[in-house]
């Protein structure tokens, strides 16, 4: 009812297709462009959720130690219209789309196991923070309705973008970024942001809660970037 009368006195287009939003629950995006996205599903590496054809157990990086984080897993495959929505979420004041991906982010943090105590949002800079107004992997992990703390980590520098740089790039450019500043350290952390391109800020968050004292650190984001479209 109360969707009906909403709908006659503030009509909402999907910010994808355009065509009209009838479910306030799911935000500005119609169900049908929602079904779109696609999830991602086994195989992939059973600690850091790589995505791969025919993958057995762990893949070669976890093999070989090259992630400081526990465990990781991502909701949907990082395609088009997830890429639409997030940058609607993070550069255009979407900020109602939390919601809808938070339930989704809920249902992987029960479905795969997770066995975090509290949520640890990645931080932004302050700087970058009053630019934009909000934090949207903390609007992400209020979003699942449990236990957040945003005041474990500290961002210390103001990086930059991430975006096109390559693996070693991204590596340096996040070095000390972060900061574990927490009273009571938990034994069991989940990281939560919005993407995960190759890992590098989650290894380097993971890095800097396990030096603070944190044992396990687990990884949750909405969306992972391929494997064939990182440079």
């Amino acid at each position: 009812m109360l969707d009906a009368i909403l709908n006659v006195l503030f009509p909402v287009a999907c910010i994808l297709c355009n065509s009209r939003v009838l479910e306030r629950r799911w935000g500005p995006v119609c169900p049908d462009c929602w079904s779109k996205m696609a999830p991602l599903t086994r195989p992939f590496c059973e600690q850091c959720g790589m995505p791969a054809p025919a993958i057995e157990g762990l893949c070669g990086s976890c093999r070989l130690h090259e992630h400081a984080f526990d465990f990781a897993r991502s909701v949907l495959i990082f395609s088009d219209p997830v890429r639409e929505v997030i940058h609607h979420l993070k550069y255009s004041d979407r900020v109602s789309l939390a919601k809808p991906l938070g339930k989704l982010l809920r249902d992987c943090l029960e479905r795969e196991g997770f066995q975090g105590e509290v949520i640890a949002p990645v931080p932004l800079h302050r700087k970058r923070e009053r630019q934009r107004g909000f934090n949207q992997a903390e609007l992400l992990a209020e979003g699942t309705g449990l236990r957040v703390d945003a005041g474990i980590l500290k961002r210390n520098r103001n990086t930059n973008s991430q975006t096109g740089l390559s693996r070693s790039q991204r590596t340096l450019n996040l070095a000390g970024a972060f900061q574990c500043c927490a009273v009571r350290v938990p034994q069991c952390v989940i990281v939560l942001d919005d993407v995960y391109t190759t890992g590098a800020t989650m290894h380097e968050v993971a890095k800097t809660l396990k030096r603070g004292g944190v044992e396990r650190v687990e990884v949750l984001t909405v969306a992972r970037v391929l494997r064939s479209e990182i440079p």
